[in-house]
């Protein structure tokens, strides 16, 4: 009996995150060089060649699970962008989801950092990024949360900020360095550097010289 194509697609996800939880628990305990097609099949409990109905390869594979890494946190953020906060609050409830999703998959993200896929999605996904992040300064901006400028280049800003804290973590950064970053990004967007006015003044000037 034929599988309906929504069914099929169903049984493929489900599948496929089946895979990615097999890969992931390898990819921790062996590394991405000693990780083969053959372990992954086993560790799922199916023939070799079944996995290559939903994987060319392993290159395949590793992009997938690097992919089922972003996509999550991603989705996390969009929710987050979409909710009723304050803009201030939104920008500190994105980065707490960029800290936890990073802390969870710490392991993950060490192995993988470096590879051609970390330059690839963060091609495809820095637009979606910056999108969501331009808005919420412009939003802050309506609100009187943060003053006139250009919501593009403070998103921008953010946005390299907001991949330090997975690049920390990939290179073995402690959890309290990872946090203490946050922290002072917060405080920086919240409240600035500036001590008194007259450093305003000063930078005002820097500007225009």
């Amino acid at each position: 009996m034929r599988l309906s194509k929504a069914r099929k697609a169903c049984v493929t996800t489900m599948m496929k995150d089946t895979i990615f939880e097999a890969a992931s628990s390898l990819l921790e305990q062996h590394g991405s060089d000693a990780l083969t097609m053959n372990q992954v099949a086993t560790k799922v409990g199916f023939a070799t060649a079944s996995l290559y109905n939903y994987f060319q390869d392993k290159d395949d594979l590793l992009h997938f699970c690097y992919s089922r890494l972003v996509e999550p946190c991603l989705q996390a953020i969009e929710e987050a962008a979409g909710t009723d906060l304050p803009a201030t609050q939104k920008l500190e409830r994105i980065l707490r989801t960029a800290l936890e999703h990073a802390a969870k998959h710490k392991g993950l993200l060490k192995l993988m950092a470096g590879m051609d896929y970390d330059s690839k999605i963060r091609r495809d996904t820095r637009p979606r990024l910056l999108q969501i992040l331009t808005t919420i300064f412009q939003r802050g901006i309506k609100e009187g949360s943060f003053r006139p400028h250009d919501p593009t280049h403070t998103g921008r800003m953010f946005l390299g900020c907001l991949l330090e804290v997975f690049d920390l973590q990939a290179s073995g950064a402690s959890n309290q360095d990872v946090s203490s970053f946050a922290e002072t990004l917060i405080d920086a967007t919240l409240n600035g550097f500036s001590m008194s006015p007259e450093s305003g003044e000063a930078s005002q000037d820097l500007s225009n010289s």
